[in-house]
């Protein structure tokens, strides 16, 4: 069959039949040439490709509406996302101007502790001078970090990880004052 007379039944161009057939396309019959066709359109790396790229914005879209609905949820919770870079560096400065807080007042602070004679008056003067630190921080924070949703963060964090000793956890303390032989 003439490449001609095959362009005629398939209904395309001879031109469009000679690449085809360098391609690989058998020229015998009508027949083994539409065969060669289907075969070939189902194993076309492009329609492969087409679909992978289509099955991926499918995913693509399907994250994108859980990550929604998460934030949603979130909302609905009195709560919200947080970008984490910006968390991380808003408590770096939050306990380096901490840090810096305490050692300037440890001094100070070391001879009223001393002093103290119960673990109640200990708790007090150690929380007056965390307080101090802490409120200073959150000052220093705040002014460098210029995020109020990142600095309510810290500060409810702070208050619900490190602020947990209470006075009457103290109180239920035993203080054993007598002496241990050696």
């Amino acid at each position: 069959m003439t490449h001609l007379e095959l362009s005629r039944k398939l209904s395309c161009s001879k031109s469009n039949i000679q690449r085809l057939s360098a391609l690989g396309m058998p020229t015998d019959s009508e027949l083994a040439a539409r065969q060669w066709i289907e075969q070939r359109s189902r194993e076309n790396p492009q329609a492969v490709a087409a679909s992978t790229l289509a099955e991926q914005r499918r995913e693509k879209i399907r994250l994108e509406c859980a990550l929604l609905s998460l934030r949603l949820q979130r909302e609905q919770d009195d709560s919200e996302l947080l970008p984490t870079t910006e968390c991380l560096a808003a408590i770096r400065t939050f306990c380096r101007l901490s840090l810096i807080a305490l050692k300037q007042r440890i001094d100070s602070s070391a001879e009223r502790v001393a002093a103290c004679q119960t673990p109640q008056a200990v708790h007090r003067e150690l929380a007056e001078l965390i307080t101090e630190s802490w409120i200073t921080s959150s000052v220093g924070m705040a002014l460098q970090v210029k995020n109020d949703r990142i600095t309510r963060m810290a500060h409810e964090m702070i208050v619900s990880e490190f602020v947990k000793i209470s006075p009457a956890m103290i109180e239920a303390w035993s203080v054993d004052s007598t002496p241990k032989a050696i």
